[in-house]
């Protein structure tokens, strides 16, 4: 069953650009996304452990935590990120006019 997470991180871990890489590489991470500040939303069918080894493998200074995201959550996100967290993909495109 897919599940959605929280990645944060602090500065040491990477620059946004080398998470979003370290991500890609993981094939357990089914899809993510960001929009927030040291912070990916991610999915996935494996657990918060299992994914955290997977970063650490990479990423090999700073802290971080992952964080699974149950329905006893809420904020002030945009529209696609609710979407993937309560849907477990991302938000279809609208077809163009």
């Amino acid at each position: 069953m897919k599940k959605a997470y929280l990645l944060v991180y602090n500065d040491s871990v990477g620059t946004r650009e080398e998470i979003r890489n370290y991500i890609d590489e993981i094939d357990e991470v089914h899809t993510w996304r960001y929009d927030l500040p040291n912070m990916f939303y991610l999915i996935s069918t494996y657990s918060a452990e299992e994914i955290s080894i997977k970063i650490r493998e990479k990423a090999t200074k700073g802290r971080f935590i992952i964080s699974e995201v149950t329905e006893n959550s809420y904020g002030w996100l945009r529209t696609d990120a609710w979407y993937l967290i309560q849907n477990k993909e991302h938000k279809p495109k609208s077809p163009s006019k």
